[in-house]
C-alpha cells in the first residue's frame, strides 16, 4: 500500500511541471527541476516525483544514463523549509517521543526516499550543478550521484551548517564518506560553500568546467558511458551499488539520525525557522548574518572580511 500523498492541494497540483523528465536517443534520461523562481528548492511532492521518476528510469531498457539537473541560476537550494505538508497534526503543541518518530517515519518517505532511490538506482546517476547546489541537494543529490559535472563558479555545500548545528548530522553519513572526515569537517564547522572547482580538488566533483560549457560537457560524458554495452554497464552499477549496501545508509539508519535531530532542536534553529516564517530565508540568512562574528554562507567570506 502507498503510504499517504503529503502536500497541500496546490503544491501536489504544481508537481509534475516543478520536476521534468525527458530521454534523448543516445539513452540518457534527463531529469530537471523546474521551479526556478525558488532556486529549485524541492517541496515534498517534488520529491515524490523524484522518487518516481528515477523508478521509471530504471524500469526503461532504452535508458542507461540519468543526469539530474536545474532550470535557472541554481541546480537546486535544498528543501523547501516555507513547507506545511501535513507532518503535525493540529492539536499537536510541541514534539513528543511519539510524534518525533511519526515525524521521522514521514521525513524516511517524503526526505530521504528520494535520496534513497538515487543510491540504489539500476543506472548511472550523473549530477550537472551549476549555481547553487545547498543543503539536502549537496549531500542527499550530488552526495549520492555516481558523477558529479559541475561548473567552476558553483556554489556547493550545506550552508545550514551555519545556524542549524546538528542538523548535519543525518548529512555527515554521505558527506564523511564521499569527502572524507578532515574535509567534511571544514565545510561542517566553516559552512563555507565550495566552488566548482573546490570540489573537484576534494573529490567531490568528476569534471569542472565553466559555466558555458556545463551542459555539453554533461551530455558528452553521459553519451560516453551510455554507449557502453549494456551488460558490463549494468553488472558495473550491480557491483557498485552491493559495495554501497555495506555502508549502512539506509532509510532506518539515517531516520535514527534524523528523530534525534528533529528532538532536540537548538536555540539558534528555533529563532532562524521563526524569523523565516516572517520574512522568508533570505531575510533569516540575513538577520543571522547580522549577529557579531556571524559570516553569511551564500558569500563564502570569513566572519570580518
Amino acid at each position: 500500500m502507498r503510504p499517504k500523498r503529503w502536500g497541500t492541494p496546490d503544491s501536489l497540483a504544481a508537481a509534475n511541471q516543478q520536476v521534468l523528465y525527458d530521454v534523448d536517443r543516445a539513452g540518457v534520461a534527463y531529469i530537471t527541476l523546474n521551479r526556478p523562481e525558488k532556486h529549485n528548492a524541492m517541496s515534498v511532492p517534488m520529491r515524490e516525483r523524484l522518487t518516481e521518476l528515477v523508478a521509471a528510469a530504471d524500469a526503461a531498457d532504452d535508458v542507461r544514463v540519468v543526469v539530474f539537473r536545474g532550470n535557472g541560476k541554481s541546480f537546486c537550494s535544498g528543501n523547501e523549509i516555507n513547507e506545511e505538508w501535513g507532518q503535525r497534526r493540529p492539536h499537536e503543541r510541541r514534539r513528543t517521543l511519539d510524534v518525533g518518530y511519526r515525524y521521522g517515519a514521514d521525513m524516511a518517505w517524503g526526505r530521504l526516499g528520494f535520496s534513497q532511490a538515487i543510491s540504489r538506482s539500476d543506472k548511472v546517476t550523473i549530477a550537472q550543478l551549476h549555481g547553487y547546489c545547498a543543503a539536502a541537494a549537496y549531500f542527499m543529490i550530488a552526495c549520492k550521484c555516481d558523477l558529479v559535472v559541475a561548473a567552476e563558479d558553483a556554489r556547493i555545500g550545506a550552508l545550514e551548517a551555519r545556524f542549524l548545528g546538528p542538523a548535519g548530522a543525518a548529512a555527515s553519513v554521505h558527506i564523511n564518506r564521499i569527502l572524507g572526515m578532515k574535509a567534511a569537517r571544514r565545510t561542517g564547522f566553516t559552512a563555507k560553500p565550495m566552488s566548482g572547482t573546490e570540489a573537484y580538488d576534494l573529490g567531490l566533483v568528476y569534471k569542472c568546467v565553466p559555466a558555458a560549457e556545463l551542459a555539453s560537457a554533461t551530455r558528452r560524458i553521459a553519451g560516453e558511458i551510455a554507449a557502453r554495452p549494456a551488460g558490463a554497464l549494468d553488472f558495473l552499477v550491480a557491483r557498485l551499488r552491493a559495495a554501497e549496501g555495506l555502508m549502512d545508509t539506509s532509510v532506518p539508519a539515517i531516520t535514527g539520525l534524523l528523530v534525534s535531530h528533529f528532538l532536540q532542536p537548538a536555540p539558534e534553529e528555533l529563532d532562524f525557522w521563526r524569523t523565516a516564517r516572517q520574512v522568508g530565508v533570505g531575510g533569516a540568512l540575513d538577520a543571522d548574518k547580522a549577529r557579531k562574528g556571524a559570516a553569511d554562507p551564500r558569500s563564502g567570506k570569513e566572519p570580518g572580511s
